[in-house]
């Protein structure tokens, strides 16, 4: 059995102390990165679209929404922690319609993450991020995460 030498384990418990000692701050100061997305809120027709979708020119920003189409909202909140988190979660579109395109609005921005090119989905997976380089540990990225259905 191979025993260290009494200087090497002095050394080496002593490095263990300076460690914990280095990291018990660091633990302390660190906060949690929180997420809240909010229930979905549908628009529908007689009502306004609150946005431009991009590629889509039936639906203005300002402008009553064509009959059948559909606006799916939800609001994000990011409240930035030590650590970088950003939220997933799904789109859906209600009873039979299917998802069209979709934008974000305010300090958060949104990718699509299961959507396949060729087929329409009454959901789909989408994942709200902030630029970190804009919003540092402490401070809380807003904004509203769009859907368009038809």
């Amino acid at each position: 059995m191979f025993q260290p030498r009494p200087r090497l384990r002095r050394a080496a418990a002593c490095a263990a102390v300076a460690a914990l000692a280095l990291a018990t701050p660091a633990a302390a100061d660190a906060t949690d990165t929180t997420i809240t997305v909010s229930p979905r809120v549908v628009l529908a027709a007689p009502q306004e679209s609150p946005v431009d979708f991009p590629g889509i020119t039936r639906v203005v920003k300002g402008e009553v929404l064509p009959r059948n189409w559909v606006v799916v909202s939800r609001d994000v909140k990011i409240a930035r922690g030590a650590e970088v988190a950003f939220a997933a979660f799904r789109m859906s579109c209600p009873g039979g319609k299917t998802w069209r395109g979709g934008t974000a609005g305010g300090d958060i921005s949104a990718s699509v993450l299961d959507r396949n090119a060729l087929s329409r989905k009454p959901s789909v997976l989408v994942m709200a991020q902030f630029a970190t380089s804009a919003v540092r540990p402490g401070e809380t990225a807003t904004g509203t995460v769009y859907a368009l259905c038809r």
